[in-house]
């Protein structure tokens, strides 16, 4: 015999059936945010590994620069500091040969490169090289390397007066280190590398 009290409890009600889509909703947030977390995190690594890996990579051009400057060469490596709108804009000169030093191999003769940092239109600051060709004494070309810079300075030290100079202006003779930093991140601290500069000097070339 059909028993309705009995088949009242065979089914879910309707109380029972919105606690299940609440508990449902609720774990299907958490983990929507546990894996959005997890996707952000994985791509702020490889962002700061990026960041990372290029900046080793301009560090150790510039430490090959500084050892590939022309030996019988006055004034293979000048300097001046700089500053727009409060941010450091310092300009490092020296003189390139054809190749890694101008970032290419369709070059000849010698270049008057300068590492500086540059506003662009939309207000940021690129960090980028000017390249003139010191033979032909073509318009310089802008080559970009960084965008969004908050910040690039350059320091020399003089072994003679043994400490750091800002600026960098006797074409006889080199500094013994130049520092660069370079800022990225208004929040985070500069990337700071050291350069020995090679010593070999010698007249006008």
């Amino acid at each position: 015999m059909y028993n309705r009290r009995n088949a009242r409890h065979t089914g879910f009600t309707l109380l029972e059936v919105m606690l299940a889509v609440c508990v449902l909703a609720v774990v299907s947030v958490s983990v929507y945010r546990f894996v959005e977390t997890a996707l952000i995190a994985v791509h702020s690594s490889t962002e700061s590994a990026r960041e990372r890996a290029l900046v080793t990579a301009f560090a150790g051009y510039l430490r090959g620069e500084m050892q590939a400057l022309p030996g019988a060469r006055a004034g293979a490596i000048t300097g001046e500091p700089h500053r727009f709108d409060a941010i450091s804009s310092d300009e490092l000169r020296w003189i390139a040969q054809p190749g890694s030093g101008l970032l290419t191999r369709h070059a000849e003769d010698e270049w008057a490169v300068t590492l500086t940092a540059k506003q662009l239109e939309n207000g940021e600051y690129e960090l980028g090289m000017r390249r003139q060709d010191m033979e032909r004494r073509r318009n310089a070309e802008w080559l970009p390397l960084f965008r969004r810079v908050r910040g690039f300075e350059v320091r020399y030290f003089d072994r003679g007066r043994a400490q750091w100079l800002e600026k960098w202006t006797d074409p006889q003779t080199r500094p013994a280190l130049v520092r660069v930093k370079l800022w990225r991140d208004p929040a985070a601290d500069a990337y700071e590398v050291v350069l020995p500069v090679s010593t070999k000097t010698g007249g006008a070339g």
